[in-house]
This record gives structure tokens, C-alpha cells and sequence, in this order.
């Protein structure tokens, strides 16, 4: 059992029965006879703490939650009547016109959701076919760039078409400082050398030209630069080149006259 006392009460108690009396030692007290004496101990009751703690809690609380419980007693009662009323017509018409608005929405947008599908339909096909396209030009390059490989190859491989260019005719003449020639704007300038100069005013015969050339006819345009050969005017000069040979041209300037346009120049071809 809890004791109500509390611990001043306790400890002051205490206090006066340890008290000593006036006429005596402590814890002695003069009694007369036939008196009994009784002794009482006070002990501090161990304070438990309870178990369930929500106890207290509803305890504490339980005018408030009968109130809630008797709230909840309550039954509200619902009036139900056959009386029925008839709807306008016009509300019926409403919820059709609603319900065929909502159906053309949804058309509308299904009509637009597959417009754009067929959009990016078409902008893949498209793209597809663009890819294509390019794969086939990719093949056709590449095909283009292995046929080019294998003629290159084979011409600086195999290449002995070479055509040599001898000048004579010049026997007491100044020669030219220098010989054009030309082919399909393609413009080659040879300039003559004092000993080739000299050995041409001498009456020899100089070699001014030799290199590799493609194994067909070759339309050459044939002119001369110098002093006294300013008024000169190209000639026209026809080789046909043979494969895998080398072939000589041969220009006599002896006959030439610089004055008459392509008239005295003598040219002689052979092969070897």
C-alpha cells in the first residue's frame, strides 16, 4: 500500500523518536507502571511505476472521451420519399451535346496523333533512303577510288611511254631563249641553255625535252620566245605517243619563216 506521508513527515518522525528524553539516556523514557509502551517504525514505501502507461492517461482523460462516445451515440436519421421529379429535357440534350464534344476531341486529337505519326514516318523513310543513297555513293567512290589505285599502278609500274623533243635548222640563225608547249591548258616552257643555243647556231642538234607521257595522240601547240622570235605564233604539232615506246619528235626550223603563220616547220616522228 502507498503510504500518504510525505518525506518531511517521514524523516521528522524519525527525528522525534531518536530524540533522547530529559531524565535519561537516549533511547530510555521513564514510564510509570502498568504503562505499555509501544514502538512504531516507519518505513519509505518503493515507488513502482505502473505498467501501462495509457491507463493514466484514459483515466486522466476520460471525461473527454465519453463526451467523444456519446457524440458518437448520435444516429441521424434520413428521410426517403417516393416522390420523384422528372428531369428537363434540356439537361438530357446537354450531356449528349457534352458527351459528342468530348467524342470530337478525342477524334480530333486521335486525327492529330496519327498525322504525326505519319510525319515521322515519312521523315524516317525519307532519312532511310537518304542513308541509302549515300551508302551507294560511299560504294560507288570507293569502287571508283580502287579502279583509280590499279591504273595508277599500273602506269607508274609499268610505264616506258616517253616521248623525246629534238630541235635542228638553226645553222647561222639566233636560236629562241626558250619553246612552249601546249596541251589542254597544260603549259610546258623549255628553256634552252647557252651551249644548246650555241650548238644550234652551229648547225647541231639539241635535245630540249623527254619525259613520260600518256600512250596516246598528243595535240601539241608549238611556240618560241626570244628577241626575235617575240611575233612568233604557236604551231600545231600532232604525236601519237605508243605504249611501252619511246617516241621521238623531230622540229627542222631550217624552212621556217616567222612571218607566215605555221609554214616551213618540218617535224619527223619515229619509235624505238
Amino acid at each position: 500500500m502507498r503510504s500518504s506521508m510525505t518525506p518531511m513527515t517521514i524523516w521528522l518522525s524519525l527525528f522525534l523518536l531518536s530524540a533522547p528524553s530529559p531524565g535519561g539516556a537516549a533511547g530510555e523514557r521513564d514510564t510509570e507502571p502498568g504503562t505499555v509502551v509501544e514502538t512504531t517504525e516507519v518505513k519509505r514505501a518503493k515507488h513502482k511505476p505502473a505498467k501501462h502507461e495509457s491507463l493514466r492517461f484514459l483515466r486522466d482523460n476520460r471525461v473527454f472521451i465519453r463526451a467523444q462516445l456519446d457524440r458518437l451515440r448520435l444516429q441521424t436519421t434520413l428521410v426517403r420519399t417516393d416522390d420523384a421529379q422528372l428531369l428537363d429535357e434540356r439537361y438530357l440534350r446537354l450531356k449528349e451535346m457534352s458527351h459528342a464534344i468530348a467524342a470530337a476531341r478525342d477524334t480530333v486529337r486521335a486525327g492529330q496523333v496519327l498525322a504525326s505519326e505519319r510525319e515521322l514516318l515519312a521523315s524516317v523513310t525519307e532519312l532511310a533512303e537518304l542513308e541509302a543513297e549515300l551508302a551507294l555513293m560511299e560504294t560507288i567512290l570507293a569502287d571508283q577510288r580502287q579502279r583509280l589505285l590499279l591504273l595508277e599502278e599500273d602506269f607508274l609500274g609499268h610505264q616506258e611511254t616517253a616521248l623525246v623533243v629534238i630541235v635542228k635548222g638553226l645553222t647561222g640563225k639566233d636560236a629562241p631563249e626558250s619553246i612552249v608547249f601546249a596541251e589542254d591548258n597544260n603549259f610546258v616552257r623549255v628553256n634552252l641553255t647557252a651551249e644548246q643555243r650555241a650548238s644550234l647556231k652551229s648547225g647541231g642538234i639539241a635535245q630540249i625535252y623527254h619525259e613520260f607521257v600518256e600512250p596516246r595522240e598528243h595535240i601539241y601547240q608549238v611556240s618560241f620566245s626570244g628577241e626575235t622570235w617575240s611575233e612568233a605564233t604557236a604551231l600545231t604539232v600532232p604525236v601519237e605517243a605508243v605504249r611501252n615506246r619511246l617516241t621521238f619528235l623531230e622540229l627542222d626550223l631550217t624552212r621556217l619563216d616567222r612571218k607566215v603563220d605555221t609554214l616551213g616547220l618540218e617535224t619527223s616522228v619515229w619509235y624505238r
